[in-house]
C-alpha cells in the first residue's frame, strides 16, 4: 500500500508494464536486499548505482529490449515488497502525505473493544488514503477484500479473520499497475485493529516474516 518512487528511472526512462515472472527473481531480490542493507555508503545515488551494476544490468542482459521494460518495473516493486530496508529508504526520500500512515518501532497497546470489533465486521465499505493522498475504496464480504483505486483499477484478495482483532489478506489478482507488481498470487498480509476513533479505525499492517510495523487509518465509508 505505498507510494512509489521509480528509482530505476535514474538509468531507464521507459513506460513500463508487468507480466508473469519466475520465482527465481525473488532469490536475486533477496540478495539485492542483503547488499543494500550492508552498503553504508552515505550517497543514496551510489547505493542505487551499485544495485544496478551488480544485479540489475547483468540480469537484464538475458532479455530482449521489450522484455526488459517489463522486468525493470517488476523488480522495483517486488524489491519494495521483500526488502524492508528499501522501503525505509523510500519513506525517507518520499515520506507519506498527511497523518494517515506512520511507521512504528513496536506494537502499541490494543484499545479496541469486543463490541467495536463486532461493529467492524458488520461494515462492508471502507476507504483509506495512499501514501501520496489518493483515496482507495474497499468493499468486503465474508470471503473477499476488493480495493478500487483512484484510476478505476482494482485488486482482489481473500479476507479471513485469524484472531479476535486480526485478519489476513491473501493476494489473488489486480489490474492496478503497482499492486500486480508488488504482490504475487498467494502473498499474505496481516492486519490488526487496535483502536476506534470517530469515523475511522487505526489498523496495523505487517508482512509475515518482516519486523516492520505500519499503522494507518481505515475510514468508514458513509
Amino acid at each position: 500500500m505505498t507510494r512509489i518512487i521509480i528509482i530505476f528511472s535514474l538509468v531507464f526512462s521507459t513506460h513500463l508494464f508487468s507480466q508473469n515472472h519466475s520465482d527465481k527473481s525473488d532469490v536475486m531480490i533477496d540478495e539485492m536486499c542483503t547488499d543494500f542493507k550492508s552498503n553504508k555508503e552515505p550517497n543514496d545515488s551510489l547505493r542505487i548505482e551499485r544495485l544496478n551494476e551488480k544485479f540489475i544490468f547483468p540480469y537484464l542482459k538475458q532479455f530482449s529490449d521489450s522484455e526488459r521494460e517489463n522486468k525493470i518495473d517488476y523488480l522495483h516493486f517486488r524489491f519494495q515488497k521483500r526488502c524492508e530496508e528499501f522501503r525505509k529508504f523510500l519513506q525517507k526520500v518520499d515520506p507519506p502525505k498527511g497523518e494517515n500512515w506512520m511507521s512504528l518501532n513496536e506494537k502499541p497497546k490494543i484499545e479496541i473493544s469486543d463490541k467495536e470489533i463486532k461493529n467492524f465486521k458488520s461494515i462492508n465499505n471502507f476507504y483509506y488514503h495512499e501514501y501520496a493522498g489518493e483515496k482507495t475504496n474497499v468493499k468486503t464480504n465474508k470471503e473477499y477484500w476488493i480495493e478500487t483505486f483512484s484510476d478505476g483499477t482494482t485488486s482482489k484478495l481473500f479476507y479471513k479473520w485469524i484472531e479476535k482483532n486480526k485478519f489476513e489478506l491473501e493476494f489473488i489478482e489486480s489490474t492496478n499497475h503497482t499492486r500486480k507488481n508488488f504482490s504475487k498470487k498467494g502473498d499474505q498480509y496481516i492486519y490488526q485493529i487496535i483502536s476506534k476513533e470517530n469515523n475511522y479505525y487505526w489498523v496495523l499492517c505487517q508482512i509475515p516474516g518482516q519486523p516492520e510495523i505500519m499503522k494507518f487509518k481505515l475510514f468508514i465509508q458513509n
